[in-house]
C-alpha cells in the first residue's frame, strides 16, 4: 500500500510539473491568436 500511495505521488508530481513546462512553453497573443514561442514574438509587444 506505501509503494502505491508513494508511486501516485510521484506520478502526480511529474504531470504537474510536466503541465507548467508545457504551458510556460507555448504564449497566445492576444491580437493574432497564434501559439508563439515567446510573448515578445506579438506584434502588440513589439510595439512597445
Amino acid at each position: 500500500m506505501r509503494m502505491w500511495l508513494w508511486g501516485a505521488l510521484l506520478a502526480l508530481t511529474v504531470a504537474v510539473a510536466g503541465g507548467l513546462v508545457y504551458s510556460a512553453s507555448n504564449y497566445t497573443c492576444p491580437v493574432t491568436g497564434e501559439q508563439l514561442p515567446c510573448p515578445a514574438c506579438c506584434p502588440l509587444n513589439q510595439a512597445r
